[in-house]
């Protein structure tokens, strides 16, 4: 089966419970006159406020942390500023500048421009995802997003004019997510999406509000979040989680097959056809697996700060999230349904930071296979100030 690898970045954010509030005011770089209705909100929560008719803005409630504010206009450069809660700034001053609109231009060897008809289907299968969720969650602009294809490289990158607003009926939000960065490499069979996120709570009925908030639980179970929140912590083994070193290996035999055909096709009508046949029908690679992991054997706490480092691979299974139908359908898998397994590796990274809220910098050092690969989407993704209730009938 072909397995994509999805690389989700998440912004470093260190929440802990806390009262405190940031209030300031934004001003055009140009006229200095105040600019109403501003977008201004802390990245991938639902902590947000919206500037008045003086530009001035209030977000009140914050849990201490490490946080990045985003501050956005239609028509005008977006600004990001990064705060902590410990030391509090008084009264910000954000100048924007006005953004100058830019002729997109094709170089040779770049890129060809392409339509939704075309590419919006691979889009939100890989940004959206194609879990139960996902299957609930629409983009209702679409109109804002530009495709580019990479013919040479193999390669889609999607932008947008606009923040992305989306719909998500099965977890019960409305995003606003500002586009930084989208890609899939075909060649590679890599995925990479990048932005900042505003979540706001959707309305409902009491019903719908339920369902959503079990939903949201649901997602949570055994997500990358609950995964590096657990690790964090020192808790991963009570919040469900086996942890077990890998080791994969390529399949040199079938290289050495495939690498046979390409330069001589008539080797499939030969005599060891049969045999090649066999050895194509194997898969790309094999695991050897390792025993199980304690959380400390792989997490190294220094001055205060927690990191995570390993070798080779690690299987990440919770014995409480099993995977849906959609995942071994995806995968055209016909088996029964079992714990999901998960697997990761450092991408040219010795060591990975973590916070609390179960987030990893660099977020381009890690990638993810199997059913995170397939899970950790937009239609699944919840709010960095998201806290479940400690037991969730019988689940951690």
């Amino acid at each position: 089966m072909k397995l994509f690898l999805t690389i989700s970045l998440v912004l470093l954010a260190m929440i802990a419970p806390a009262q405190n509030r940031l209030q300031g005011h934004v001003v055009d770089g140009e006229t200095n006159m105040p600019v109403a209705g501003s977008s201004v909100f802390i990245t991938n929560t639902s902590l947000a406020s919206i500037t008045n008719k003086e530009g001035y803005f209030e977000i009140a409630d914050i849990p201490a942390g490490i946080y990045k504010l985003i501050i956005t206009h239609v028509g005008f450069e977006t600004v990001t500023y990064d705060f902590s809660t410990e030391k509090m700034p008084g009264k910000l001053k954000v100048v924007v500048k006005p953004k100058v609109l830019a002729m997109e231009t094709v170089v040779v060897g770049g890129y060809v421009k392409e339509t939704w008809e075309k590419w919006g289907k691979t889009f939100t299968d890989y940004f959206i995802g194609l879990s139960n969720n996902s299957t609930k969650t629409v983009i209702k602009n679409h109109k804002t997003l530009r495709f580019r294809f990479y013919q040479k490289l193999n390669k889609l990158e999607v932008v947008a004019n606009e923040p992305i607003i989306i719909e998500n009926k099965g977890l019960g939000y409305k995003l606003a997510y500002q586009l930084e960065h989208f890609e899939i490499n075909f060649k590679d069979r890599t995925n990479f999406f990048a932005g900042h996120i505003l979540f706001t709570d959707m309305k409902g009925s009491n019903r719908q509000v339920r369902n959503w908030e079990e939903n949201r639980r649901e997602a949570y179970t055994g997500s990358m979040m609950h995964f590096f929140r657990s690790v964090y912590e020192g808790n991963s083994l009570d919040q469900g989680f086996e942890i077990r070193r890998v080791k994969k290996l390529r399949n040199i035999e079938k290289d050495r097959i495939k690498a046979l055909y390409r330069l001589n096709p008539d080797h499939r009508f030969s005599d060891s056809s049969e045999y090649y046949q066999r050895i194509l029908s194997q898969q790309d690679f094999t695991y050897e697996y390792g025993t199980t992991l304690a959380v400390d054997s792989i997490r190294i706490v220094e001055d205060g700060q927690k990191f995570i480092y390993w070798s080779d691979y690690l299987q990440i299974v919770n014995k409480h999230k099993i995977e849906e139908q959609g995942y071994l359908d995806h995968h055209m898998e016909r088996r029964s349904r079992y714990p999901a397994r998960s697997l990761i590796t450092l991408q040219n990274e010795p060591a990975l930071l973590l916070d609390a809220n179960g987030n990893w910098y660099p977020a381009r050092g890690l990638l993810s296979e199997w059913y995170w690969g397939w899970s950790e989407k937009v239609g699944d993704l919840l709010p960095l100030n998201y806290g479940p209730s400690k037991t969730i009938a019988g689940k951690p």
